[in-house]
């Protein structure tokens, strides 16, 4: 570069780092860096609108734009300018700071945007300041709340905090086992979508039986004019027969009595109680919001997981498990529990799928905390089902095993050991060594919907990592040309995002699925179907 070049980059750099650049102007404002020798304006914009706001005020649009460095008028004509080689004097103790105008660069640009901007900025920024530049920051990603992590951190041995978590790579859900690369929507359905199915099947979830078994059902009530007319609810019972042996367990069912067309419908995994029929009717439930369903026209259904496979690791003997492995023990990658229930909502799917009113194609299953880990692998090892919602699911749901935070596959297996096959829990401590993770559980439902939320308070759930799972499934849904999340930022606390395929949200509040939890979904499911 010429050694001029550097003398003027050097003289307007000075200029910039000091409080004599004039009234209205400092340095922190960044309007002028020098790049490769060369000024270049920054941020020209944040001038040029003080001072058009400025003089629009005093009415001086018919002047020209002052020079703000005390030199006069700017010249009429671009002969008057000063030329890229105008010789610009050193500034010492004796003299006063070198002008800014001095650039002729700067000088064109105020020149040509006084001719151009005149009309086009009096209305715009008068208008600007009568409504006192309301201009509304976007709200700060989500972020766990200090204290509660301090609180938390005292309390329990868990990792509450985000500096904590470990290092990790996740597997490529698009990279087969043996290396080979996933580039078409067939090699994912034909090759590694089974792959995954049966890694999952096998450390995770278990195999389910491949006993030949008939399902039949039967009414054991039913309310005509349920919700003052809006609906018809029947109380069910699946029945399951193998060779003359028989399982049972109780559903309810809601059906909209007043909708044209065919009907979407909401299954609901209820890890917490049944709701009989009538109770259903006559008590609001903001867990089932049975009755905001059907006003939004969704056929809703719900069972208790315990009535398909009691959730207690000493009641084997009582549930769907057993009866299929005729009282013997199962083998280690046999189904586990959160499978059994998913099985049990594709039982009651299977009940809809007879209801001439019901869109087979429309149905969703949805779950909370351990219901949203069995949603998510229900909607896996079922693709009738085409949303899945997985509300507060944590450790072997939607969140990332690796992450280590809050609840971990040592303690949830510990407690839970009927939830997961003996290979989960042998990943211990070593989960970064799992040769598969719950984005790829994810994966498994694409192309079809899923929708995950978190709750502010339910650290235990590792909200970061409940999202951070769904963004990495994205790869997937591109590749079988759905789009979905893949914003690395979560958003912000009580916002709702959705792209494509998938969404989610995070929720005020603790470990709980409520009224605001449904509202959202409901407008997810809109999105997706509507």
């Amino acid at each position: 570069m010429p050694q001029d070049s550097f003398a003027r980059a050097g003289a307007y750099r000075s200029h910039l780092s000091r409080a004599q650049l004039g009234k209205g102007w400092t340095g922190p404002l960044g309007l002028v860096r020098v790049r490769d020798g060369r000024v270049h304006t920054r941020r020209r914009a944040a001038w040029i609108a003080r001072t058009a706001l400025t003089r629009a005020i005093a009415g001086g649009f018919a002047r020209p734009l002052p020079n703000k460095f005390g030199r006069g008028d700017m010249p009429q004509d671009n002969s008057q300018l000063p030329t890229p080689n105008s010789q610009l004097p050193t500034p010492n103790s004796h003299s006063p700071i070198l002008p800014f105008s001095h650039s002729p660069e700067f000088q064109s640009m105020l020149y040509l945007t006084n001719q151009f901007s005149t009309a086009v900025f009096s209305s715009l920024f008068a208008v600007l300041f009568m409504t006192g530049f309301a201009i509304a920051e976007e709200p700060a990603a989500w972020a766990a709340n200090p204290d509660l992590v301090k609180k938390l951190s005292a309390k329990r041995s868990f990792n509450y905090d985000e500096s904590k978590v470990p290092d990790y790579e996740l597997p490529d859900p698009l990279t087969m086992n043996d290396g080979t690369k996933v580039s078409s929507a067939g090699q994912w359905m034909t090759k590694r979508r089974p792959e995954l199915l049966e890694q999952f099947r096998n450390l995770v979830y278990g195999r389910r039986p491949d006993t030949a078994y008939q399902v039949t059902f039967e009414t054991t009530a039913e309310i005509e004019n349920a919700f003052e007319g809006l609906a018809t609810g029947r109380g069910m019972k699946a029945i399951i027969t193998v060779d003359q042996r028989t399982y049972t367990f109780p559903f309810v069912v809601f059906t909209p009595n007043h909708t044209t067309g065919k009907t979407p419908a909401v299954v609901a995994i209820n890890n917490r109680y049944f709701i009989p029929l009538e109770k259903a009717v006559s008590e609001s439930d903001p867990y089932w919001p049975v009755k905001t369903l059907l006003q939004q026209g969704y056929a809703a259904a719900t069972f208790y997981t315990s009535h398909v496979d009691p959730d207690n690791k000493n009641d084997y003997a009582d549930g769907i498990r057993a009866f299929f492995a005729n009282g013997n023990p199962p083998s280690d990658d046999a189904w586990r529990s959160l499978s059994a229930w998913g099985w049990g909502a594709s039982r009651v799917l299977d009940y809809l799928s007879t209801l001439p009113s019901i869109d087979a194609n429309r149905v969703a299953v949805v779950g909370h905390s351990r219901g949203g880990k069995a949603a998510i692998w229900a909607a896996a090892e079922d693709e009738r089902f085409a949303i899945a919602y997985s509300n507060n699911s944590g450790c072997g749901g939607a969140a990332l095993s690796r992450r280590g935070y809050g609840e971990t596959v040592k303690q949830i297996t510990t407690v839970f050991p009927h939830w997961f096959t003996p290979q989960f829990a042998s990943y211990a401590d070593r989960e970064h060594e799992l040769p598969i993770d719950q984005h790829e559980a994810i994966a498994l439902v694409a192309p079809r919907a899923v929708y995950v939320t978190s709750s502010d308070e339910d650290l235990w759930a590792d909200p970061r990592g409940e999202y951070a799972s769904l963004v990495a499934a994205a790869p997937v849904f591109e590749l079988l040309g759905k789009t979905a999340i893949d914003e690395p930022t979560m958003p912000p606390l009580d916002g709702q995002r959705i792209v494509g395929q998938t969404g989610y949200h995070v929720r005020s509040g603790g470990h709980g699925l409520g009224q605001v939890d449904w509202d959202f979904f409901v407008k997810f499911m809109e999105s997706v179907w509507r």
